[in-house]
């Protein structure tokens, strides 16, 4: 029963990160919001994937998970602050923090 939570979770997570892109597209195709949102919206989907994979199956000890959805989280945070009141600094800090996470997570990985 455990399994198919997890799968059940996986599922749920994958089409809530697609739904975000696809809502950032949304907004780009009928001019309404920006490239920049896109991407944002576009970290936020990875974040909410990575985060759920992070804590549910890659969850040795549950410090390190929680501590990359932490930097999943701060990075699509920052970087969409800092598209949202065009802040070129802060969309750049969001981004090196998005990309620590990925490196985290990939060396996570067993």
């Amino acid at each position: 029963m455990g399994d198919r939570l997890v799968e059940a979770g996986s599922v749920l997570t994958a089409v809530l990160g697609v739904a975000l892109v696809a809502f950032g597209g949304y907004r780009v195709y009928y001019g309404t919001g920006t490239v920049e949102e896109l991407l944002a919206l576009a970290f936020l989907g990875v974040a909410v994937v990575a985060s759920y994979r992070s804590l549910a199956i890659h969850a040795g000890p549950r410090v390190n998970a929680v501590g990359n959805t932490a930097l999943f989280l701060a990075a699509a945070a920052t970087y969409g602050g800092g598209v949202s009141f065009d802040i070129g600094p802060v969309s750049t800090a969001g981004q090196a923090l998005f990309l620590i996470a990925v490196a985290y997570f990939v060396v996570r990985l067993d």
